[in-house]
């Protein structure tokens, strides 16, 4: 007899598993949410960083959870979600002191989740590429005036749903099949270097596209996903994109669980789920490591990545004739992209840019990128020299982004105080020994310094006040999810994205075989940014076969 019973027992209490609880429990099933850590939130965590007075956000830095129907769906702004927009989206600042700067050209109604381009700002911005190359600007105006809109509303149909079934539209054929879009099948197989400069011709435009992707997990050389490639170029430069987190990333988490236990579901820390109970081929519950078994009436849903969802807790489940081989693929599956030197310093005076000059704004930027335009470099030895980083011997070029969350909400730091989120791409944690990693990040702070200082120059160890920079190998060991450091779970290449996503046979949040058991987890549905996609999506999927509350219906997504 079990120890205790839900309808739902939802695994994992990240922002998955914790948006799937929520509407499950909307639609008044009983639902128990079990989570191995003390903690909920996952990813979506905020801590003391990098010392004691400051906050910071270790994993998700980047507010794009705005842009989530979740926001509306459970009015998360009256349960403490807020987000801050700053008034310049992003910058990248270069080496001889220029820069591009967008600005953010898009108003969103919390209430209503609307979101209304602004078309003062959009030209602002093309002006403001104007400045280095005409062509580019005349290329960026062609794509405001209705390309832009069209692979906008592509990309967030392929995010925000599940992959296509048959006779379900696939947005990305649509745009393949239209002559005047713009995209064509080639597009498909190219490096981001090679999208990239089909559309834009000056090196800066093209450096600044190509760094964007780089926090999507694509090094400039990889393919990348069509979907992920139209959401950030040109959209980014244009101005659309994240906020920040009014008080922390775990505000979200924070809102998401208010709105789970207001609304009747339970959930439990420090509850290590050993393995997922199958019975005649239903999932009837879960067995904790310390042996408390939890029925699950209707169904269990997953949000672990889903090499330990097989591995582990599906490990004495008979998958059929075709289990041995989806257990092969699954073991073999790619999790070498998305890894990321990840960071916080927290310093005594702003970053005074020497592009200000330039555009007085450029500091102002949510996301400020740095590096030079050498897009022969980006391409050829970029990722080579990154992913060979050892202890003593770094590239002599890097390609950081920095955040100042104080300069929009100084609850991050103490008075006049600042601390800034520094990234740089990364390699697998298991390259490198835990004794190499350690050295490695003993010596990250000095050379992110001595980076900045090319763009900031009082960004010296004399302004510096903490570091905390954390390695693929810290990332690995915050959570089981977090396969070899990858903050995206597995890699984001077209082999794993869409209906390839982990695997074909697996692509609509299911194990064929296995009744009553959905998967949520991120390693399902490509998901970055702490959006939420796969949790939403797999709540479709769920709400089509169970004909359950449907919000979508009569909104974009």
């Amino acid at each position: 007899m079990a120890d205790a019973s839900f309808d739902v027992v939802v695994v994992g209490g990240g922002h998955q598993g914790l948006i799937a609880a929520n509407y499950m429990v909307r639609n008044g099933y009983t639902v128990g949410l079990f989570e191995q850590r003390r903690e909920l939130g996952g990813g979506g965590c905020t801590e003391p960083r990098p010392a004691s007075g400051f906050r910071g956000n270790p994993c998700a830095h980047v507010a794009g959870f705005w842009a989530s129907p979740c926001n509306q769906d459970f009015k998360l702004h009256e349960r403490g979600l807020n987000y801050i927009f700053p008034k310049v989206h992003s910058s990248m600042v270069f080496p001889n002191e220029k820069c591009i700067v967008s600005y953010r050209s898009i108003v969103w109604d919390k209430e209503t989740g609307i979101t209304v381009p602004q078309q003062d700002i959009l030209e602002k911005n093309i002006k403001e590429v104007e400045r280095l190359s005409p062509k580019d600007a005349e290329t960026l105006a062609h794509f405001a005036q209705g390309k832009v809109w069209q692979w906008g509303f592509a990309a967030q149909q392929v995010l925000w749903n599940p992959p296509a079934l048959p006779g379900e539209i696939d947005p990305i054929e649509v745009l393949l099949n239209d002559p005047d879009s713009g995209i064509e099948r080639r597009h498909q197989f190219m490096t981001s270097t090679e999208f990239v400069c089909d559309f834009f011709d000056s090196p800066e435009m093209r450096a600044h596209s190509l760094r964007m992707i780089g926090s999507a997990g694509i090094y400039p050389d990889d393919v990348a996903p069509l979907a992920v490639m139209m959401f950030n170029v040109p959209m980014q430069v244009l101005g659309f994109g994240g906020g920040v987190y009014e008080g922390g990333t775990h505000n979200l988490t924070h809102a998401l669980q208010r709105a789970l236990s207001e609304e009747g579901g339970k959930f439990f820390v420090g509850a290590d789920v050993d393995e997922i109970l199958v019975k005649n081929g239903r999932a009837c519950g879960i067995r904790l490591a310390d042996g408390t078994e939890i029925e699950a009436k209707k169904m269990v849903i997953t949000s672990i990545v889903i090499t330990q969802t097989l591995a582990r807790h599906l490990r004495n489940v008979d998958l059929g004739p075709k289990g041995a081989d989806w257990r092969r693929k699954i073991a073999k599956i790619r999790a070498d992209r998305g890894q990321i030197f990840w960071g916080h310093i927290a310093f005594h005076e702003l970053p005074k840019y020497k592009a200000e000059a330039w555009n007085p704004d450029c500091g102002q930027g949510r996301w400020i990128f740095m590096g030079d335009a050498d897009i022969e470099y980006m391409d050829r030895e970029y990722r080579f020299r990154n992913q060979h980083i050892m202890p003593g011997q770094w590239p002599e070029r890097l390609y950081l982004w920095e955040g100042t969350d104080t300069k929009w909400d100084p609850s991050y730091g103490p008075p006049g105080k600042h601390v800034a989120l520094l990234e740089e791409m990364a390699f697998p944690a298991s390259w490198r020994t835990e004794k190499e990693w350690m050295q490695i990040k003993k010596e990250a702070p000095d050379h992110f310094l001595k980076e900045w200082q090319k763009y900031a120059p009082n960004m010296t160890w004399d302004n510096v006040i903490a570091t905390n920079i954390d390695t693929p190998w810290d990332i690995m060991h915050r959570s089981d999810n977090f396969l070899e450091g990858n903050w995206g779970l597995i890699a984001g290449t077209p082999s794993q994205f869409g209906a390839n996503r982990p695997i074909p046979e697996f692509a609509q949040y299911q194990i064929p075989g296995i009744e009553d058991f959905w998967m949520a987890s991120g390693s399902c549905h490509y998901s970055l940014g702490l959006t939420g996609w796969a949790g939403y999506n797999c709540y479709k999927r769920i709400a089509q076969k169970l004909n359950l509350w449907k919000p979508w219906e009569g909104r974009m997504y």
